[in-house]
């Protein structure tokens, strides 16, 4: 698990997120209200409680399939 800074997606998906992922994955995605939410590394870092955090955008959403 890392903490990185999630940018755009839902409005109610908080801006910092541990999500299940290799440091410096390209792609992330976060379940959430039966979607699945894909982010896309980027350049940016912020500077979040004294730590330095990877900021990924939001690309799409996807359908939990069933």
């Amino acid at each position: 698990m890392i903490r990185v800074v999630l940018r755009g997606g839902p409005s109610g998906l908080g801006p910092v997120s541990q999500v299940l992922a290799a440091e410096g994955a390209e792609k992330v995605a976060v379940t959430y209200y039966g979607q699945h939410v894909h982010f896309e590394l980027t350049d940016e870092v912020e500077m979040v409680e004294g730590r330095a955090l990877r900021v990924y955008r939001w690309v799409y959403s996807t359908a939990v399939a069933e």
